[in-house]
């Protein structure tokens, strides 16, 4: 079979290795079945670390926090008084009669009473005189009248009976005993008049627990040494350019495997599903065979200029590419190709009329496995 020289397109983007061999023009007599893609030379870098100062030196104030004492004060909150307060007197109770009506002596009057008698009332007083009688025999008188006897002779008197009545009993009185009416009075009667107590108030103090400033805050000056970090920074060592070519398969198909990894309009990222579908079929089968390489080839709708479609398409294949080397592939095994606008899959070209689900279909990525 006769030499097969594939040329990719210039704006092919190879990231290369050291291993890699680069020619500055096709051989002259190429063994059989040998291809040749005329690729970009990257540019050749060496890497040096640099120290570099993130935060210079400088000083910082320290507070040193004021010193205290603490004591226990006692604070009179209330000073002493006097009080005064009323003994109401003492009474006792008694209980006084008050008559409502006085008891009296019902008097009643007895009429006098008489009896039916007779009095003698002597219409003729009693008479006597004296009457002379025989002699005296032992008179020695011979005169007769000398020796007589005289006896007094009374007359009674002469009396009539008078009906007469005499009092038996005199009007008079009876007495009788009527009660009177009275009720019971409750008073009181003071025992013990009322007075004045006084009594002392002690004052009131309270315990304060107090901090007593013993030493003001102050500040102290420490110096905070200059932090460094060691960065690894590339230095430019041989600019590349498009003047190699690169042995690459001849079996490169000229369709790849498209997936349905698809990108928002002007945007390179990849979406959680895009990462899923690549672990899934190219991943697993880079994992899997270690002498696989894979072109990852980009695309843009026609969306664009044809400039900035491009420089998106590279950025899109490069997404890939570091997706890949951060699961472990290594560089020499991933060739990532932008072809901007160039390789639509449908008539969507500038101009036509199409819907957002036919711009899609041409914001891809296809993977060449060989």
């Amino acid at each position: 079979m006769k030499n097969l020289y594939l040329s990719l397109v210039c704006v092919c983007i190879v990231f290369a290795t050291q291993a890699q061999e680069y020619f500055e023009s096709l051989p002259e007599n190429p063994g059989p079945n040998v291809c040749f893609a005329k690729c970009v030379v990257p540019d050749e870098y060496r890497e040096e670390v640099v120290r570099v100062m993130t935060k210079p030196e400088y000083t910082v104030l320290e507070l040193i926090p004021a010193e205290y004492e603490t004591k226990n004060e006692e604070i009179k909150v209330k000073p002493a008084s006097i009080k005064y307060s009323n003994v109401p007197a003492v009474y006792r109770t008694v209980y006084d009669t008050v008559w409502t009506l006085e008891p009296y002596n019902k008097l009643s009057i007895l009429p006098a009473s008489f009896s039916d008698e007779f009095e003698s009332v002597e219409i003729k007083p009693k008479t006597g005189a004296w009457v002379a009688g025989e002699k005296d025999p032992d008179c020695p008188s011979i005169d007769p009248a000398d020796c007589r006897i005289f006896h007094y002779v009374e007359n009674e008197a002469v009396t009539r009976d008078v009906p007469i009545k005499k009092v038996l009993q005199q009007s008079r009185t009876s007495s009788e005993k009527i009660d009177g009416k009275y009720r019971l009075v409750e008073r009181q009667v003071e025992v013990s008049p009322a007075t004045t107590k006084q009594e002392e108030i002690p004052a009131k103090k309270r315990s304060i627990k107090r901090s007593v400033l013993v030493k003001d805050e102050t500040t102290k000056e420490r110096t905070i040494v200059a932090e460094y970090t060691e960065v690894m920074r590339k230095v430019l060592v041989k600019k590349g350019g498009m003047t190699a070519w690169r042995q690459v398969p001849c079996d490169i198909p000229e369709r790849g495997i498209i997936l349905p990894i698809h990108y928002a309009l002007g945007s390179a990222a990849l979406t959680s599903d895009s990462r899923r579908i690549i672990d899934t079929h190219i991943l697993s089968l880079m994992l899997k065979d270690e002498n696989t390489t894979v072109e990852i080839g980009s695309h843009t709708d026609s969306r664009g200029s044809a400039e900035s479609n491009m420089r998106l398409s590279e950025r899109r294949a490069k997404s890939v590419v570091d997706y890949l080397m951060s699961k472990g592939i290594s560089q020499d095994r991933l060739i990532a190709v932008g072809y901007g606008e160039t390789k639509l899959l449908n008539d969507c070209a500038d101009g036509a009329d199409c819907s957002e689900a036919a711009h899609q279909e041409n914001r891809r990525t296809e993977f060449k496995v060989f």
